[in-house]
């Protein structure tokens, strides 16, 4: 019998066909306002997921793919400084994620908000450093938030079924329900604007990113993982594991195809 498809597949299929499409219109498509729109719907839900999962392991090729990935970017820039890699902040991300737990859960809404207000102020320089920059991190608490919403959600499920939850009491808090109502809206809100700042959207098509924006934020606060209430079609669910399995090297394939095509044949870039 196949593996059923995850909630977490097809976010990230959908994610990295977003990406698709925004680096296609960003390499090769002269007027590319549009597929650049479609493409600010990916890097939301990979932020996010960084901060949803528990995984502390930081794999060393990330490291690489994001070096090799940087350098591809300089060289099409005449090797002027380019902001590293989003596999260098999802890196970050990673490393980091364990202290921000440890602080949310023993100051609470002090922490939630230094950790805020931090991020607002790092997003000139962060920028500047490394991808998405501070408004991927506030992404990233948005997924941290949620994870710890569910977990204590499935903890009172225990304690009402009359089950021991002891071991679970360190996440049961009413705080996470509101830190994740209000990181959302701040984390959608900061994005679309810093998005704006870079792209200058037209009304309608910043319209577009508002919207698509929003229905991506509502997906995520109602985001679990597990398997799909929704199973497609086998071809279909293939096709849905593969993309949602595959992201990281799907990723590399196209933005390193994409850079060496157009430093090789300058002609055909946008």
């Amino acid at each position: 019998m196949s593996a059923a498809v995850d909630n977490c597949d097809w976010l990230k299929a959908g994610a990295i066909m977003m990406v698709a499409i925004g680096h296609t219109g960003y390499f090769f498509i002269e007027d590319a306002a549009w597929w650049s729109v479609f493409g600010r719907m990916a890097a939301p839900a990979f932020f996010f997921l960084m901060g949803y999962a528990r995984s502390r392991r930081i794999p060393l090729k990330w490291v690489w793919l994001g070096i090799i990935l940087t350098l591809l970017d300089c060289w099409n820039n005449d090797w002027d400084w380019m902001p590293l890699n989003i596999l260098f902040s999802l890196a970050l991300i990673r490393l980091v994620r364990p202290t921000a737990l440890r602080l949310l859960q023993r100051y609470s809404w002090v922490s939630f908000v230094l950790m805020i207000s931090a991020l607002l102020l790092v997003l000139p320089l962060a920028d500047e450093v490394v991808d998405y920059g501070a408004e991927g991190w506030l992404w990233a608490l948005f997924g941290l938030c949620q994870r710890m919403y569910v977990d204590a959600e499935t903890a009172s499920d225990f304690e009402r079924a009359g089950q021991d939850s002891r071991s679970h009491a360190w996440i049961m808090s009413p705080n996470w329900r509101w830190m994740r109502l209000l990181i959302c809206p701040v984390a959608a809100i900061v994005y679309v604007w810093q998005e704006q700042l870079v792209f200058f959207f037209s009304d309608s098509q910043l319209v577009a990113v508002t919207a698509g924006v929003s229905l991506l934020s509502m997906a995520l606060w109602l985001f679990v993982r597990g398997p799909s209430p929704v199973q497609p079609p086998e071809p279909l669910a293939r096709a849905l594991r593969f993309l949602g399995r595959h992201t990281l090297e799907i990723y590399v394939i196209q933005l390193a195809g994409s850079e060496l095509i157009i430093g090789v044949f300058p002609d055909l870039a946008a």
